[in-house]
C-alpha cells in the first residue's frame, strides 16, 4: 500500500529501546510511526515521548495499533488510529513506480550507526516470487508456510513474501517458542518454515511425539552456533529436509536454496544455488582485486535485481559496498563450487551474531564509550548456556571508577536485550599488532581471553 503511494516503510525491531529508535526513525526522516500502545511489558508511547524531540524531529504523525486514541495528540504528535486508516477506502492515485524506494531494512554498519538499507518495490516482489519457485512454496498444492521469524528482518520478511507470493496459507507467530510452533504445525499442517538453526533445534525437541509434526518437509535455517551437520542428520531421519541458506539485508534472504542432487552433508554447509536465475555471485580476491575460480576463497560479490537500491544518506558506505558494475560487496567469506553455486564459510570482519541478528560491536562500544567512566571500548562475542553473547573490554579514565552495574542497567533500557554485554572487563590497555594499514585491535585475542573468563566465572 505504501509503495503505490510511492512512500516508504522503515521496519523497527520491536526489541529496541529508546537510544536505538531515537538513531533510526530519526535518520530515516519518518514523519509517522505506527505502533501499539503497549507490546508486552513495553509502554510504546512513553518510549516515544522519552525519546528527544530534536532527534525525531520529522516525525509528525502517531498511528495507533488496536486502539482508539484518548486524544488528537500526544507528546506534540498527532494521534491517529489504524482503523480509520483501514476503513478510508481506496486511495484514488498510485504516485509509486517500481523502481521508487519502497522499504528500509537495518544492517550493522562500520560505524557506531546501523546502516538503513533501501529496496525498490520491484525488487522486493521479483525476489518473492523466485523464492516461492525455488523454495517450493508454489509446487504443492497442500503448501502451508510458518513464519516464526520478526519481519523487521529479511529473513522473516522474505518468508512471509514468498508464502503470499504463491498464494499460499501463511501461519503468523506472534513471537517464537517452540511449544507454540509445534501447536501451529500440527494444528495447520505446516509443511515449511524457516528460521535459526536453534529454533529447530527446540521443535524437535518440543515434538512429542515426533508424528505432531509429520507434515514438516522443509526448512532452511541460517547457523548462529556449533554443530549444524548434527542438527540436518537427525531431521533427515525423520523425513525432514533441513539446510542452510544465505542472505542479507543488502541482497535479501532466502537468497540461495540447496544445490540440486545435494544431500544432508552440503545442506550442513552455507550456500546454494541462487533463487533467481538472474542473480548473479561471483568471488574476488580481496588483496589483489582478482575473480576466483571455483575452490578459491574469498569475498563473495552479489548482484541482480535483488540487490539494494543503496544506504540512505550514506554515499561513503554505497561508494564502498557497490563495485563498478553494480555488485555488492557482502563481506562474507566463501568460494563458488560450480555455475552459479557457492559455498558461505564466515564473516570477513568482527561483526557479531547475537540474538539471531547481525551486529556491528561498534554500534554497542559507541555507546558505552558515551558514559564518562569508558574512555575506550571493546566488544566481542562469547558462547554461553544462552548462545553467542557480547562481553566489553573496557578502558577506565584516570580518576574514575566503573560502575560495571549501573552501567549494564542502562544498556538494558537503552537497546536491544541481546546487545547488552554480560560482563565488562576493564583493562589498562587492548592487545595490538602493526600492520600495514596501520595499528589494528588483536579481537581474536580478546575473544580468547573473554571467553576465558566467562567460563571460569570470574566477576568483573
Amino acid at each position: 500500500a505504501l509503495a503505490r503511494l510511492g512512500a516508504v516503510a522503515v521496519a523497527i525491531n520491536t526489541k529496541y529501546r529508546r537510544h536505538e529508535v531515537e538513531d533510526i526513525v530519526g535518520r530515516s526522516g519518518a514523519r509517522a510511526l505506527v505502533l501499539p500502545p503497549t507490546l508486552g511489558e513495553i509502554d510504546c508511547l512513553a518510549l516515544i515521548a522519552d525519546c528527544d524531540d530534536e532527534a525525531l524531529a520529522a516525525l509528525e504523525t502517531l498511528v495507533l495499533v488496536g486502539e482508539t486514541p484518548a486524544g488528537d495528540c500526544y507528546a506534540g504528535r498527532s494521534l491517529a488510529s489504524y482503523a480509520a486508516l483501514d476503513a478510508h477506502g481506496e486511495h484514488a492515485r498510485d504516485e509509486g513506480t517500481p523502481d521508487a524506494p519502497c522499504m528500509i531494512f537495518t544492517s550493522s554498519g562500520t560505524t557506531s550507526a546501523p546502516k538503513l538499507v533501501t529496496h525498490r518495490q520491484a525488487a522486493l516482489v521479483h525476489h518473492a516470487l523466485a523464492a516461492a519457485d525455488a523454495f517450493g512454496y508454489r509446487g504443492a498444492a497442500d503448501t502451508v508456510v510458518l513464519a516464526m521469524l520478526p519481519y523487521c528482518g529479511v529473513f522473516g520478511f522474505n518468508t512471509v513474501m514468498g508464502a503470499f507470493a504463491a498464494g499460499r496459507p501463511t501461519v503468523l507467530l506472534p513471537a517464537f517458542e517452540a511449544g507454540a510452533a509445534v501447536a501451529a504445525i500440527e494444528r495447520y499442517g505446516v509443511t515449511h518454515t524457516n528460521g535459526a538453526d536453534e529454533m529447530f533445534r527446540r521443535i524437535l525437541a518440543a515434538a512429542e511425539p515426533v508424528s505432531r509434526i509429520a507434515t514438516l518437509r522443509e526448512g532452511a535455517f541460517a547457523n548462529f552456533s556449533a554443530d549444524a551437520a548434527a542438527l540436518v542428520d537427525r531431521a533427515h531421519a525423520l523425513g525432514i529436509k533441513l539446510f542452510q541458506t544465505y542472505g542479507a539485508s543488502e541482497v535479501q534472504a532466502l537468497m540461495v536454496y540447496a544445490a540440486a542432487g545435494s544431500g544432508p552433508e552440503r545442506w550442513a554447509v552455507g550456500g546454494g544455488t541462487p533463487s533467481s536465475p538472474d542473480t548473479r555471485v561471483r568471488v574476488r580476491d580481496t588483496e589483489t582485486g582478482r575473480l576466483l575460480g571455483p575452490g578459491e576463497s574469498g569475498e563473495i560479490e552479489v548482484g541482480g535485481p535483488n540487490v539494494m537500491v543503496g544506504y540512505l544518506g550514506n554515499d561513503e558506505a554505497n561508494a564502498k559496498t557497490f563495485t563498478d558494475d553494480g555488485f555488492v560487496r557482502t563481506g562474507d567469506l566463501g568460494y563458488m563450487e560450480s555455475g552459479d553455486t557457492f559455498v558461505y564459510l564466515a564473516r570477513l570482519g568482527d561483526t557479531l551474531r547475537l540474538g539471531g541478528f547481525l551486529v556491528n560491536p561498534r554500534e554497542i562500544e559507541a555507546y558505552l564509550e558515551s558514559f564518562d567512566a569508558i574512555d575506550q571500548a571493546q566488544v566481542v562475542a562469547v558462547d554461553t548456556e544462552r548462545g553467542p553473547r557480547p562481553v566489553a573490554w573496557v578502558i577506565v579514565p584516570a580518576g574514575h571508577h566503573l560502575d560495571a552495574d549501573s552501567i549494564i542497567a542502562a544498556c538494558q533500557a537503552d537497546m536491544a536485550k541481546y546487545k547488552v554485554p554480560v560482563r565488562l572487563i576493564e583493562t589498562e590497555a587492548f592487545p595490538t599488532t602493526p600492520s600495514a594499514n596501520g595499528v589494528k585491535i588483536q579481537k581474536a585475542k580478546l575473544r580468547e581471553r573473554a571467553q576465558a573468563e566467562i567460563d571460569a566465572g570470574v566477576s568483573s
